[in-house]
């Protein structure tokens, strides 16, 4: 296999926050097992040029759960301002002030909404124990490190000493 593993992840077509939210039923298309989410612009697969977050599902309730706290129906400026969670934040902003942060939005639109896209890929690792778990965080941030998310906040480690090419799993 040519290519790093990070390359080699196989994600999930692209779906709109619109789709997820406005679309009776289309959230029952996430899986409910543990994994990663890429949160992108436009309808295209996670890369580098447009990845907007990447993140990890490793609970209970797997890619189904967390990826229900991102997808209210309805985000306001008063909600994502109270918000702790950093990423969930400003993917809030992206929803209500679009992506470049200039709208004047006070809340989230359908334009938004469509055009901020999520994918998925379940855990190629056994997360249930502390050991599986442990690294399926280091997955998560050599994720982050190839992909150069916008929101994720974590500055990302451009001399890693994680050789991604020798890394097999």
């Amino acid at each position: 296999m040519a290519g790093t593993w990070v390359q080699q992840i196989v994600w999930s077509k692209p779906h709109s926050i619109y789709q997820l939210t406005a679309t009776h039923g289309a959230r029952a298309d996430v899986p409910r097992v543990p994994g990663y989410y890429a949160f992108v612009e436009g309808a295209r697969a996670p890369n580098v040029d447009h990845c907007l977050y990447i993140g990890i599902a490793a609970g209970k309730g797997g890619l189904y759960q967390r990826l229900g706290s991102y997808l209210r129906t309805s985000v306001t400026e008063h909600k994502a301002a109270g918000m702790k969670h950093e990423g969930k934040l400003r993917l809030s902003f992206a929803r209500i002030k679009g992506i470049e942060g200039t709208g004047a939005a006070t809340k989230n639109t359908a334009s938004n909404d469509r055009f901020v896209h999520v994918c998925w890929a379940p855990s190629p690792i056994d997360v249930t124990d502390s050991g599986g778990r442990e690294m399926a965080y280091l997955l998560e941030r050599a994720l982050i490190d190839y992909y150069r998310p916008l929101y994720n906040t974590a500055a990302w480690d451009r001399d890693m000493d994680f050789d991604l090419e020798d890394t097999a799993f």
